[in-house]
């Protein structure tokens, strides 16, 4: 709604959206193009892709995957690259078939290939009945993290596993400026330092690593929401039913009244990572070298990988 010249847009139009970090109206076309602009730059800056590349985009059917899958689509109209999705069906009832309709439509939209891998038919039980059955896994210290905690192992097995299957180069993921601002301060309330390290890529190389990448890093998760919206993308507004166990939830809602009284501060969480990766990535780059799990050959730091613990921990 119109509240005087001071609310509209700096062309004279009605605003679409207020950026508090930025103290500036934008119309929805200069929305679009201010968002767009992001995107590419943070591709290009960080060197993410190149001509002829393959990229498996991780697409759960929730706002960021969908934006991160048209926005490579429309990206790839000026580098060319191919794209394939992978979707992981953990067995969420009530969740993961509402967002699982909405990725089969926009890839049957966008003509991209979709594949997609089951937790159930990887592992023997979807999430729900894996959490039915209690305690998963053998450092798990805080009982209500845990299911984000062994869905999260799950997940980055069987994205990784498809990418490469698919015989990607990379792997995009619809990680926004959010879910990296608050990665960085779980890891550093955790004193994990090394993790953090290699948040934006892995410090032991394996060729049966596929590169994982972040397109929407910089993008704010409310912005990719408006987005999709004025871009008439479809997504459905449904927050996966674990999540409120999550440490994440906890620093989430921190983070934003943090940013509600100090506008721009989740900029500045992740700019502050990206200053000192260097120093942390030399810290901690003379890591173990990889070996394959002795019981389904991935790479992993040990004699068998977290994932084949976690299935066999569940009996």
């Amino acid at each position: 709604m119109k509240t005087g010249a001071s609310a509209l847009c700096f062309c004279g139009k009605e605003p679409a959206i207020f950026l508090h970090y930025a103290q500036k109206h934008l119309c929805e076309g200069h929305f679009i193009r201010m968002f767009d602009k992001r995107f590419r730059k943070t591709v290009s800056v960080h060197q993410m892709l190149k001509k002829g590349d393959r990229v498996a985009v991780g697409l759960s059917g929730g706002k960021d995957s969908t934006v991160l899958l048209h926005s490579l689509a429309e990206l790839r109209k000026d580098l060319p690259f191919e794209i394939v999705a992978i979707t992981i069906d953990e067995g969420i009832e009530g969740y993961r078939a509402r967002t699982l309709g909405i990725a089969k439509k926009e890839c049957g939209k966008l003509g991209i290939e979709q594949v997609i891998l089951r937790f159930d038919t990887e592992t023997g039980k979807t999430l729900d009945e894996a959490m039915a059955r209690g305690k998963m896994g053998p450092d798990d210290n805080e009982p209500a993290a845990l299911p984000c905690t062994h869905c999260g192992v799950l997940r980055r097995y069987l994205l990784n596993k498809g990418a490469r299957q698919a015989k990607a180069t990379k792997l995009a993921l619809g990680h926004n400026l959010d879910d990296m601002a608050q990665t960085v301060l779980m890891n550093i309330m955790r004193n994990e330092p090394a993790r953090l390290a290699r948040l934006s890529e892995p410090l032991m190389k394996s060729d049966r690593f596929v590169r994982r990448i972040r397109p929407l890093m910089l993008s704010p998760e409310r912005e990719n929401a408006i987005y999709a919206m004025l871009k008439g993308i479809d997504i459905e507004h449904v927050e996966c039913p674990y999540a409120r166990f999550a440490f994440r939830s906890h620093v989430r809602k921190m983070l934003n009244d943090t940013e509600v009284r100090y506008p721009g501060t989740k900029f500045k969480v992740v700019n502050a990572f990206f200053d000192m990766e260097e120093g942390l990535r030399m810290q901690f780059g003379k890591a173990r070298p990889l070996s394959e799990c002795s019981s389904c050959g991935e790479p992993c730091s040990g004699s068998v990988c977290m994932f084949c613990k976690r299935v066999k921990a569940g009996g």
